[in-house]
């Protein structure tokens, strides 16, 4: 993604012109994608299919929230009054993020190495395993992986931030083919979850935002993810290059996209006492 400044916007300004460069610059999904496809109903979306995608996930919480299944993970039994009491509006407020409210192992390219190359291989089953029905964690892993695979294609730098995927992952997810995907969702949909769903307090702060129509709350919750995710990113690539010419400062789009963020982010979390 180009630097702040080829956007107009002043250097103090671009956490919140991320949002706005990656909605200048996503074109529509490539077509023709295959069945099932999140759709656009929203238009102007940032990632295009988010909307949906995350609407999905949510439904999904509430449903676990509403009906406890036999293995309860602590983000529901922390949130559990909350989600049984999102109404449809409220799902939908809580949906429109600029980013995707799910995680598929995004910062994990060793898992989606032996994903993609090594399809009978056991892996660790992870801890939210069972907290989502199977023909459920499907859909939502299928629904998640067209949505990047999309979206790197049109945009990759800006993609990977609202994405949160660490840039050996989008090179994976990009390159797959359409039974490759229906494969990995198939056999991988445990891995499948809600963002963050070790951080309830920013579920929390989201689901408490979404439950009035002021806009001021939501756009505070839209920067603080951003923060994080540009953090959890610029830590992933700091980490990477290290381990590979030594110590180095940020370099490359994303951290150029992302200066400013990934800082501001432990204070947020301090406040929302999700650290």
């Amino acid at each position: 993604m180009a630097p702040a400044s080829r956007t107009g916007h002043p250097r103090g300004a671009r956490p919140r012109a991320l949002e706005e460069v990656a909605r200048s610059r996503l074109p529509a999904p490539l077509g023709p994608s295959p069945p099932g496809t999140p759709g656009n109903r929203d238009e102007g979306q940032p990632l295009h299919g988010a909307y949906e995608v995350n609407e999905r996930c949510i439904e999904m919480l509430v449903n676990a929230a509403r009906h406890p299944p036999a293995r309860p993970f602590p983000l529901i039994s922390e949130l559990r009054e909350l989600l049984k009491g999102a109404d449809p509006s409220v799902r939908r407020r809580a949906a429109r993020r600029s980013f995707l409210l799910v995680d598929m192992e995004f910062g994990n390219p060793d898992w989606w190495h032996t994903a993609r190359n090594h399809p009978s291989q056991q892996m660790r089953t992870p801890l939210w395993w069972g907290c989502f029905p199977r023909a459920s964690a499907i859909q939502l892993a299928r629904a998640t992986l067209v949505l990047a695979w999309n979206n790197l294609r049109a945009d990759p730098a800006a993609a990977r931030i609202l994405l949160g995927m660490a840039a050996p992952v989008a090179a994976v997810i990009a390159s797959l083919r359409f039974d490759e995907i229906d494969r990995i969702a198939q056999k991988r949909f445990r891995n499948v979850r809600p963002r963050w769903d070790d951080r309830p307090a920013v579920w929390r702060r989201l689901l408490l935002a979404a439950q009035t129509d002021d806009e001021r709350p939501m756009a505070a919750v839209n920067l603080h993810g951003l923060q994080l995710l540009a953090g959890e990113l610029l830590a992933h690539e700091e980490s990477r290059k290290r381990s590979a010419t030594g110590p180095a400062g940020p370099s490359g789009a994303l951290p150029r996209a992302a200066e400013g963020l990934g800082t501001a982010a432990p204070r947020d979390l301090a406040k929302d006492g999700s650290a």
